[in-house]
C-alpha cells in the first residue's frame, strides 16, 4: 500500500530491516534519532525530491528551493515516523488510538443498518495502520490490496508473526474483486479501499478537480455501494506523533449512482470524496505520500 521510491525507498527491504534492528534492541527513541539522519540521506537524492515535488508544488507553489528541500525533508520525515510506529507496532504491539467517541458511535449506528460499510481513505497519514483503529467493532474486516513484485513493504502483522487482523481482497483478481467486496457487505462486514489511485484499467477512473488541477480516480466502489445501499464513510488517520493514530470521519453519503453506466455518472461521488482528501492536505501538509504525478 506504500509508494516505492523506485528502490530508493523509506519502504525498502533496506530500511525495514535496519529500522527492525533499533526498535528490537534500542527501543523507539533510538529509532527516532537515527530515522532523522536516513531521512536527509533520502532527500539528499535528487530522484526523491523530484517524486516529492508534484504535490509539494501544488501545496506550496510560491516556495523558495531551500523552502522546497525543507518541505521535503519534513514530508519524508513524517512519512518515516509513520513507517517507525508502524513496525513499532508490529513488533513491540505499542500503538494509541485517539478517535473520538462520536465518530465511533457513527461506525456502529452505519452497521447497525445491516447493509456493511464501505471505509475510503487515502494514501495519507497512517493509512497502513487504519483498520487497527476499528478493533471496537467486532464486524470482520477487508481491504482491498493489491501486492506487487515490486512492493517489499511489511505489514504490522507480517512484524509481529501474527495472523492478520484483516482479510485482503485482491483487485487484480476475477471482476476486480468486486465479487468479494459484495459477498463482504452481505455479511455486514467493514471494506476499506484506497480512493485516489487509480488500479489496472483507467477506463474504470473519473476525472476529478484537486488542488488546481485534474486528477483521476477510480469509481467502481461507489457502483458497489449505490448497488447493496451500503453507506460509504471518507475516514483518514492523521498521524498525532509518539505512536498516537487519530481516525477523522470526514463525510458519510450514500451512493445514488444505481443503474448508471457512464463515467461520468459518478461524478459526484468521486468529488466528494476529492474534496475531503483537499481538505486533509490543508491540515495536515506534510501526511499526504503519493509520490508521482497524479496530474500528468
Amino acid at each position: 500500500m506504500s509508494q516505492n521510491w523506485t528502490g530508493k525507498s523509506l519502504g525498502s527491504s533496506f530500511f525495514q530491516n535496519i529500522l527492525g534492528f533499533f526498535i528490537k534492541y534500542g527501543g523507539k527513541y533510538v529509532a527516532y534519532f537515527i530515522l532523522y539522519f536516513v531521512v536527509i540521506f533520502y532527500t539528499s537524492l535528487p530522484s526523491v525530491r523530484k517524486k516529492a515535488s508534484f504535490y509539494l508544488n501544488r501545496r506550496f507553489p510560491d516556495s523558495s528551493a531551500l523552502a522546497r528541500f525543507v518541505r521535503v525533508y519534513k514530508l519524508n520525515l513524517t512519512f518515516g515516523k509513520i513507517l517507525t510506529d508502524r513496525a513499532i507496532l508490529g513488533i513491540r504491539g505499542e500503538s494509541e488510538v485517539v478517535s473520538s467517541e462520536a465518530d465511533k458511535q457513527l461506525c456502529r449506528d452505519l452497521l447497525a443498518k445491516g447493509k456493511g460499510l464501505i471505509i475510503l481513505t487515502a494514501h495519507c497519514g497512517c493509512w497502513q495502520m487504519a483498520m487497527s483503529s476499528f478493533d471496537f467493532l467486532p464486524e470482520e474486516k477487508y481491504v482491498i490490496y493489491h501486492k506487487s513484485r515490486e512492493d517489499v513493504d511489511k505489514h504490522a502483522h507480517e512484524l509481529s508473526g501474527k495472523e492478520s487482523p484483516v482479510k485482503f481482497i485482491d483487485p487484480a483478481g476475477f471482476a476486480g474483486g468486486s465479487i468479494e467486496v459484495l459477498a463482504a457487505l452481505q455479511k455486514n462486514a467493514i471494506v476499506c479501499a484506497m480512493a485516489d489511485r487509480v488500479f489496472g484499467d483507467k477506463s474504470n477512473s473519473v476525472e476529478v478537480d484537486f488542488m488546481g488541477g485534474k486528477i483521476k480516480i477510480p469509481f467502481s466502489i461507489y457502483k458497489i455501494a449505490a448497488a447493496f445501499e451500503t453507506p460509504i464513510a471518507v475516514i483518514f488517520f492523521p498521524y498525532k506523533g509518539g505512536g498516537k493514530i487519530d481516525s477523522v470521519i470526514s463525510d458519510v453519503f450514500y451512493s445514488k449512482t444505481k443503474g448508471a453506466r457512464r463515467a461520468g455518472d459518478y461524478l459526484e461521488d468521486a468529488e466528494r470524496f476529492a474534496r475531503a482528501l483537499e481538505g486533509f492536505t490543508q491540515k495536515y501538509p506534510y501526511q499526504f505520500f503519493n509520490y508521482y504525478n497524479m496530474w500528468e
